[in-house]
């Protein structure tokens, strides 16, 4: 039986490259209305081999790809930002990211065909009301969990070991951190790999929140997850422990960053919302912060070293390393041009001694 051709992605193919159906039609040659039957599926026996060649030489991707049988995942609601709300990233921007992701999930779709994954740690479902609110959620899943007393040292390792994918991804500047979860895979968190360490480290706990306490959307998501985060990360009994009797400042709160592994940002966000500090002088430290510039960026002698997740690019190099793929045979693998593969999987090649996942 004949494969058939999958006509969502090529959509995603050419969503990913950024191109619109005139551009892909002129480059390849075809008429425009031509192209478009062939991405709504209305020609019935398909696209012919020959114009399968043509656009896959185009678009950079092997003829294969567009015959696999994947579906194609939606973004979820919560789309973890920086700075600003999800639905001022604009349409376009979140194409760009749901392209992206989706051809990352039809490769971690192949790969996982070679590697045998079992989670350490039970991933619970708690319903935020009933587990009595975000924070009281955290604590629950850090004694579930059998996480010591204070800050948690390698969060990603914490959530690799609970079967979560953890993945670093070139994400728009607005994006920290989104969760795709799909009913054939694990739970997958990528993460902005420009994002600093405490950054990182936060959004990937905020994503956490999402897939411990959500299942459907509602409009206090994302405040949860933050709270979720917040007292995950930084247990508000012992970070209070740690302020006591002192006066908060931003030297103090440059102990605590290194103490904590979090960011400036973050504690003092933290310390406004357990009420340690109150709103006067709160306001005074975010006057302070701006005026040294460390609400955007802070002090680079403040960074700690970002986390870097073990599963999946372990998952690459058991490609790369014991089945013996080259580049050029990962691209025919995944059905992505080598560029590409060196681009979203460049910094998993040689990086340690592969060994099969159990």
């Amino acid at each position: 039986m004949s494969k058939r051709f999958n006509r969502s992605l090529l959509l995603l193919a050419r969503q990913l490259r950024d191109l619109s159906q005139k551009d892909v039609a002129e480059a390849c040659g075809l008429n425009q209305g031509h192209y478009s039957r062939i991405e709504n599926g209305l020609l019935p026996d398909g696209p012919s081999q020959e114009n399968v060649q043509k656009l896959a030489a185009h678009l950079g991707f092997d003829p294969g790809f567009f015959y696999l049988p994947d579906e194609i995942a939606g973004l979820p609601l919560s789309v973890h930002p920086m700075t600003r709300k999800k639905a001022s990233l604009g349409e376009h921007t979140l194409r760009a990211i749901q392209s992206e992701l989706n051809v990352r999930m039809i490769h971690i779709r192949r790969l996982l065909e070679a590697v045998d994954l079992k989670a350490e740690l039970d991933l619970p479902w708690i319903d935020v009301d009933e587990g009595r609110g975000p924070a009281e959620v955290a604590r629950t899943v850090r004694r579930l969990w059998g996480l010591p007393d204070g800050p948690i040292r390698n969060l990603t390792d914490i959530c690799e070991r609970a079967g979560i994918l953890v993945i670093w991804a070139d994400l728009d500047p607005g994006i920290d951190g989104v969760t795709m979860r799909v009913r054939d895979l694990p739970v997958c968190v990528f993460l902005n790999r420009h994002a600093p360490a405490g950054r990182m480290r936060f959004s990937l706990a905020h994503e956490l929140g999402h897939v411990i306490m959500h299942k459907y959307p509602t409009d206090t998501i994302e405040d949860e997850a933050n709270i979720f985060a917040g007292e995950f990360l930084v247990p508000e009994r012992e970070f209070k422990h740690q302020l006591i009797g002192r006066r908060i400042t931003l030297e103090v709160l440059i102990r605590q960053k290194a103490y904590w592994r979090a960011s400036i940002n973050f504690l003092l966000v933290h310390a406004s919302r357990i009420g340690y500090i109150n709103t006067n002088q709160s306001e005074y430290l975010w006057k302070q912060l701006s005026v040294r510039g460390w609400r955007t960026s802070e002090p680079a002698e403040t960074e700690f070293e970002r986390e870097r997740p073990a599963v999946f690019p372990r998952m690459i190099q058991l490609h790369a390393e014991s089945l013996g793929y080259s580049p050029l045979d990962l691209s025919k693998f995944l059905g992505i041009s080598v560029a590409d593969i060196h681009r979203m999987y460049g910094d998993a090649f040689g990086r340690q001694k592969l060994y099969v996942i159990k």
